[in-house]
């Protein structure tokens, strides 16, 4: 395990002195958000549809369930069971790699979870839910049954709502509308928030590495040594990003750019 960890820490040190290639692709595109799977491919959303490219922005398949309402999250940390959720109806639906509907969708209120602003998938089966109203995570199984539960964070959390959620290889991470990351352990209980220093618009796990765009510049986070290190952006502003092993991939005016990152170790 401190091998695991020393390995990561030299990985994010190491950014300090990054470098960039030219971009690997620069395209027109029609998307308000963008999202990377552990495989690289590539995912656009646009209102309530998902279109799934290649690494080399070939398109794959997409999917739209326009009578489901908005869509509020999509999360394709795994990319053969992507989460999709929409709060107006507190439902959850799984996909499979082709995007097609996995199960019937999983409505939250079944379960007594009401209100369910954000979701995220968990590695250890079903899906972590934040309870605003008890303000704490929850793991839900399969069953939707309630399999683990978080402790109380409003003293961390005060009036702030929970924006976003993401689950690492030994962390969850929670991001609010007034600019923190407050990390939780893998059981879902309080380990260490951290301030932003700015508007930050977006967030990626990358192992157990936290980025975070920080009025617009990103940022590398590295849990196990409290260290942050800035990521060059060349320039531009990163309301919208994400980053995947040696890729940085911006979202920018309806431009998706594609430039990789030289690790100097």
């Amino acid at each position: 395990m401190k091998n695991i960890f020393a390995s990561l820490i030299v990985v994010v040190l190491s950014l300090v002195a990054v470098a960039q290639d030219a971009a690997v692709f620069s395209t027109d595109v029609d998307a308000s958000f963008v999202d990377i799977d552990r495989l690289g491919n590539i995912y656009l959303v646009k209102d309530n549809v998902v279109a799934k490219y290649d690494a080399d922005m070939n398109f794959l398949c997409a999917y739209d369930n326009y009578p489901a309402g908005s869509m509020s999250s999509l999360d394709v940390s795994n990319p053969f069971k992507v989460i999709v959720f929409y709060s107006e109806f507190n439902k959850l639906i799984y996909l499979d790699s082709k995007l097609a509907e996995l199960l019937s969708p999983l409505m939250l209120d079944d379960a007594g979870l009401y209100n369910i602003k954000v979701v995220c998938s968990s590695s250890y089966g079903g899906f972590w839910v934040f309870d605003g109203q008890n303000s704490c995570v929850r793991r839900v199984n399969p069953n939707l049954e309630v399999s683990q539960q978080g402790t109380n964070i409003y003293d961390r959390l005060g009036d702030a709502d929970v924006v976003a959620m993401r689950e690492s290889i030994n962390y969850i991470f929670l991001l609010t509308d007034d600019g923190k990351v407050l990390i939780l352990d893998k059981f879902g209980n309080f380990y260490r928030a951290i301030e932003t220093d700015g508007e930050c618009a977006d967030f990626c796990i990358d192992n157990d590495i936290l980025y975070y765009s920080r009025s617009g510049e990103i940022m590398a986070y590295d849990v196990a040594d409290d260290k942050k290190v800035p990521i060059p952006t060349n320039g531009q502003k990163a309301d919208k990003f994400r980053i995947r092993h040696d890729l940085l991939y911006l979202l920018v005016e309806n431009k998706l750019e594609c430039r990789k990152i030289q690790v100097e170790k």
